[in-house]
């Protein structure tokens, strides 16, 4: 089940704290007029709209030349939200390495559990290890603390992912920076997908150019927009993202990007044609699309109560969200040359979870999702 639709089930008690005055922020949100003006303070051009194209990309493209393996193919590896469903893609990634042929990706994005799992799966193999012991020996202590009382006094949550911060401190270090950067000087690129809430649009953070920035917060910020990715609006706290406008101070709040998009790969106004045409290449390209739930109807008989009702409605509405994501990423396949392939959580898995990030399930999960990597039939080219 997607971590998100977890959220449903503190709805009643959302809607009675929703009278309590929250948290202020420590600086005000930026204005409306020039919010799109914002900068990260100490940071430029590590972030752009996720629905919107920047001209930067055009004018800054021949960094990529860097990559030779683009003048023969371009794979790119997109891993989507499904908070502890996320084992399915760790497992999957390690079965595909065990099978010799995963390629090394152009790019890699992730959003919500799929930006837990984008750092170490852009670097490649050796990391599979990481994903293993993050998907299969956490449990619910490990991710987050139940804090209603914080939310009753003016909190922004009922929970305090603190834990989870803890848990990514030990394997998101300044070593692993270093390595990102290293492959973004191949011309390679990581990126992560994070919700404006003031905005109300998603946000794609360049990991790769803030790991090559040389600051000695990058390793601070890249765990917070990985954090914020994963941030399910009211069950965990929302990212704070200090920026500058004009030289004076503000605050972005940041959630969890599966509120925008559950998985993508780059804008539908941004011109690949005319990209190929500045680089001069013309390579083989290939999406591969790891979605980390079930993508099929799910029948179960719903109580005539008006909590299973509404869990009911919003489950389903989250589930065809990401169906249409990835039609629209279908959609981009086929506009622009690029040989798709999907891969899901199948139908065929039963097993319930017992309670949310559930070790015993997590572990099946990852088990099913490694076999299915490692037999290489497990891809589709479209949605059945």
């Amino acid at each position: 089940m997607d971590l998100s639709v977890r959220l449903l089930m503190i709805l009643p008690l959302l809607l009675l704290l929703s009278a309590c005055s929250g948290k202020s922020r420590t600086f005000s949100a930026p204005n409306e007029d020039h919010y799109v003006d914002a900068d990260v303070i100490g940071y430029h051009n590590i972030r752009q709209w996720g629905d919107k194209t920047s001209d930067e990309i055009y004018h800054n493209a021949k960094h990529l030349r860097s990559n030779k393996l683009l003048y023969k193919r371009v794979d790119i590896l997109a891993l989507s939200s499904g908070g502890e469903d996320g084992a399915y893609g760790a497992g999957f990634l390690e079965g595909w390495s065990a099978r010799g042929d995963r390629p090394e990706f152009f790019m890699v994005t992730g959003v919500s559990t799929g930006a837990l799992i984008a750092p170490f799966a852009f670097l490649g193999s050796e990391y599979d290890h990481v994903l293993k012991d993050l998907f299969t020996e956490t449990s619910k202590e490990n991710i987050v603390t139940e804090t209603p009382l914080n939310a009753l006094f003016g909190g922004s949550s009922i929970g305090d992912n603190t834990p989870l911060r803890k848990r990514l401190e030990k394997v998101v270090t300044d070593e692993l920076v270093a390595a990102i950067a290293q492959e973004g000087e191949k011309g390679r690129i990581l990126q992560i997908g994070t919700t404006n809430l003031d905005a109300q649009r998603p946000v794609v953070w360049n990991i790769t150019n803030i790991a090559q920035s040389g600051r000695p917060d990058a390793c601070k910020l890249i765990l917070d927009i990985m954090l914020a990715s994963s941030s399910i609006p009211g069950a965990f706290p929302p990212m704070l993202i200090d920026v500058v406008i004009e030289g004076k101070r503000y605050q972005e709040v940041h959630v969890d990007g599966a509120v925008t998009r559950q998985i993508f790969v780059y804008p539908r106004d941004l011109n690949i044609p005319k990209l190929e045409k500045k680089l001069g290449v013309h390579p083989k390209k290939k999406f591969w699309l790891i979605r980390n739930t079930k993508i099929d109807p799910e029948y179960a008989p719903v109580s005539l109560n008006v909590t299973d009702i509404s869990n009911r409605s919003i489950s389903t509405l989250i589930k065809y969200q990401g169906v249409c994501n990835l039609y629209n990423i279908i959609s981009l396949a086929k506009r622009d040359s690029f040989e798709i392939h999907i891969t899901n959580i199948p139908s065929s898995f039963k097993m319930p979870a017992k309670e949310t990030f559930n070790r015993e399930y997590m572990r099946a999960l990852y088990r099913v999702g490694y076999e299915r990597g490692r037999s290489g039939t497990a891809w589709h080219h479209s949605l059945k």
